[in-house]
């Protein structure tokens, strides 16, 4: 079963918002960058936690203790 990620979501808000600041011709500052490189690393974060998690669900379905 998969969930809507609240930190995602938001994330992609201003992701948008930047895209549109940089499409109307301004070039993307320090601060742009460092905001979206950091969103883009939480996120990568999050799905590796989600798939350990998932491995370790399957992991436990074959196990004898459940």
């Amino acid at each position: 079963m998969e969930t809507l990620n609240p930190i995602a979501a938001e994330a992609l808000k201003e992701t948008k918002v930047r895209d549109t600041a940089a499409k109307a011709g301004g070039q993307p500052t320090a601060a742009d960058i460092s905001q979206l490189t950091f969103a883009k690393l939480r996120d990568l974060r999050v799905h590796a936690q989600e798939l350990r998690n998932r491995f370790a669900r399957l992991l436990n379905r074959g196990s004898s203790l459940e």
